[in-house]
């Protein structure tokens, strides 16, 4: 039997996110005759480990800071897990696995391949973390891109020579995706809004709130799934605003496919993005979508197959809040659009093809 490829992702946290559920993608889907997977977190444990641990073949490591005596206790347990498991290649995920990453590569050179994917527009990360993260990806042997703004962003920004970076677009399960019945689609007494994501500044929730105070013209309920370090903000500016008897705070949950078949809209309202899984899976699942440009504009068009606001405009995401709610069967055709272009073109499988090229391009002895 042929050796297989030993490949170590590493992710700062077991959370719900965007790159955590792409690396549980993989975990899930890749080819376990050529691969031997390994995951780990460098920095704390989370919801998400659960899920990873009842994938076949996959060995799931815990770093923690909490329980390795802080963050350098925890990159030291880790670097001892590699020189353990001896990987082929370090597939690194955000900046705190990207640093321990650039530590790996820089001892064991040429006996390992440093590969990092690219999740974002970074557009709050401080001057110093930027840096920092410039430095670092000099060493990198392969950039992987989400999306050509974070390509652009990846090498106008960080500086990583353009050889290095590959584009290799997001995808979700479409499969799960599509069993998601269209038929409660406002039949409900109110309208059903959603919004989906960590509370923090990139989401844009604030905005959300702020518009949905100016609606009166018809009731609605909205669902925030998530949680993050703006809660307490964002649970006070919903009831300054007076809406927050409107607002149902569901916090993380493992799976949002179960809660989607009686929203009405989603609205991911980002002020920046990589390319949005939420998004990708709201349009999968039939959902009219409301999406700022970082959120949607490589996803979809314009009253075609969702709908596009500007960044911050509580004015105009009112509007086309009110409008949808106004024109309900014209938001039902979009939404079957946005089914069918997802369909298409979001399906999972073709990135896992092309990330196993990718991998099997590598000079691997």
């Amino acid at each position: 039997m042929e050796k297989k490829t030993k490949i170590l992702y590493v992710i700062p946290r077991y959370v719900i996110g965007g790159a955590e559920k792409l690396v549980l993608d993989y975990a899930k889907l890749l080819d376990k005759n050529k691969y031997e997977i390994h995951v780990a977190s460098c920095v704390e444990d989370g919801e998400l480990r659960e899920q990873f641990e009842k994938v076949t073949d996959v060995y799931v490591y815990l770093g923690s800071k909490r329980n390795d005596d802080g963050r350098f206790g925890a990159y030291l347990k880790l670097w001892k897990y590699v020189k353990k498991i001896k990987p082929n290649i370090i597939h690194t995920h955000l900046l705190s696995a990207d640093f321990f990453g650039f530590v790996v590569k820089l001892f064991w050179k040429e006996n390992i391949f440093w590969i990092t994917t690219m999740h974002n527009v970074e557009g709050s990360t401080s001057f110093w973390k930027k840096f920092l993260w410039s430095y670092i990806l000099k060493n990198v042997d392969k950039a992987i891109v989400v999306s050509k703004s974070v390509e652009k962003f990846t090498l106008e920004k960080f500086k990583v020579e353009k050889n290095k970076c590959i584009l290799l677009l997001n995808g979700v399960d479409t499969t799960k995706w599509l069993q998601v019945s269209m038929d409660k689609l406002f039949t409900h007494n109110k309208v059903q809004l959603a919004s989906v994501g960590r509370f923090w500044e990139q989401k844009g929730h604030v905005y959300l709130l702020q518009a949905l105070s100016t609606i009166n013209s018809f009731d609605y309920e909205l669902h925030l799934f998530g949680d993050g370090p703006l809660k307490k903000e964002l649970v006070s500016k919903s009831k300054e605003l007076g809406i927050y008897e409107k607002i149902v705070w569901h916090g993380v949950v493992p799976n949002v496919v179960d809660y989607v078949l009686d929203m009405d809209i989603v609205v991911q309202p980002s002020l920046w993005e990589g390319l949005s899984l939420v998004v990708m899976e709201m349009m999968t699942a039939g959902r009219p979508v409301v999406v700022t440009p970082p959120a949607g504009e490589e996803l979809l068009e314009n009253k075609k197959n969702g709908y596009i606001v500007p960044i911050k405009d509580i004015q105009k995401l009112a509007e086309i809040i009110t409008y949808i709610a106004n024109n309900k069967q014209e938001a039902i055709e979009i939404a079957k659009k946005a089914r069918d272009c997802a369909s298409k073109n979001f399906d999972i499988k073709k990135n896992i093809i092309g990330l196993e090229k990718i991998y099997d391009n590598l000079d691997i002895n």
